[in-house]
């Protein structure tokens, strides 16, 4: 017979394992950034904005390693599409790479891979998809990661209303602009080992990276290297151009949405440089360089995901202890 301390924490347990429990990937490939309460910035590694200070992020979370891909926004559009209004082949919904057809949406073929642009509101909802279980109701994509509701504007001032941080609780989200610059450019052993820092270029160096094909040494496919002509690239078509935290494609491919706000307009800041589209790309790779994209689908998304706390394991590997010790 078991004893009621022993049903209460069996009780607890069971608890514990709910809140520690990882959410789960749904096919994207997500990686662990640690190291926290890493520090902000400082102007020697923002050369060009020497004013910013982000970077700081004081708990473990997740980032995908790549873009979000066609294959992988394509359920969400056919989930989504019964609530939509607008056109069916509105890319604010369906990117570039999907399009509708007489047996529903389907993906042009032989871009299946291909990193995929979305408004910043059809991020947010594609966010409350994922943290509800990829549910097909329409509260599923009403709020979870973002409340919908206030996704409204002021009619005297034009300003929107949208919430600008994701809930406390969510499981997925748009990343925050320190944890994009702590994903992409941020080092533990930058300058030596535990001698934290941040690289200039998402490449984890200092120099420019490469624009030309991969298969012709090129390190990115941003800039004037790749050849006009071609449509897009696969996500992760330069594996061995990586971030510190072992992220892909932080250059080139599409610009990424981040929740910072910019200023007072109806903006919200993305970063990174374009497939074929940069001349500049050096100085738009450069940390702390954003661009300022509207409200339009004009910019992908690396998106964010939680991790088990700490605290919730630590209680599970105690609790496991007791329950042994009572046994013998």
């Amino acid at each position: 017979m078991h004893s009621p301390g022993t049903a209460i924490l069996a009780g607890l347990v069971a608890t514990c394992s709910c809140v520690a429990q990882a959410p789960p990937s749904y096919g994207i490939d997500f990686v662990t950034i640690g190291a926290p309460g890493n520090r902000n910035t400082i102007p020697s590694e923002v050369p060009q904005r020497p004013w910013i200070a982000r970077g700081a992020v004081g708990y473990e979370f997740r980032l995908s390693r790549t873009e979000i891909t066609a294959s992988q926004w394509l359920p969400f559009v056919q989930a989504y599409s019964p609530y939509w209004t607008g056109t069916p082949s509105d890319p604010e919904l369906t990117s570039w790479s999907i399009l509708p057809g007489p047996k529903g949406y389907a993906i042009i073929p032989g871009q299946e891979n291909f990193p995929v642009e979305m408004s910043w509101r059809m991020a947010a909802r594609y966010c409350n998809w994922l943290h509800n279980g990829q549910a097909t109701g329409a509260w599923a994509f009403q709020n979870g990661a973002y409340d919908t509701s206030t996704f409204t504007q002021n009619p005297k001032t034009g300003q929107l209303n949208d919430q600008h941080t994701h809930n406390p609780d969510a499981k997925f989200w748009i990343p925050s602009l320190d944890e994009w610059f702590k994903g992409v450019y941020y080092d533990p052993d930058r300058y030596g080992p535990g001698e934290e820092g941040y690289w200039l270029n998402p490449g984890g160096s200092n120099a420019t990276l490469l624009s030309g094909p991969p298969g012709a040494g090129g390190e990115t496919n941003a800039g004037i290297g790749i050849p006009p002509g071609e449509q897009g690239m696969d996500a992760g078509s330069y594996p061995w151009t990586t971030t510190p935290w072992d992220l892909l494609d932080a250059s080139g491919g599409v610009r990424e949405w981040t929740e910072e706000p910019w200023s007072t307009y109806n903006l919200r800041t993305a970063l990174g440089s374009v497939y074929r589209g940069e001349l500049d790309m050096d100085l738009i790779d450069a940390l702390g360089v954003s661009a300022m994209p509207m409200g339009q689908p004009i910019a992908g998304l690396r998106i964010a995901s939680a991790i088990p706390e700490p605290g919730a394991a630590m209680f599970l590997f105690a609790a496991a202890c007791f329950a042994q010790r009572r046994r013998r």
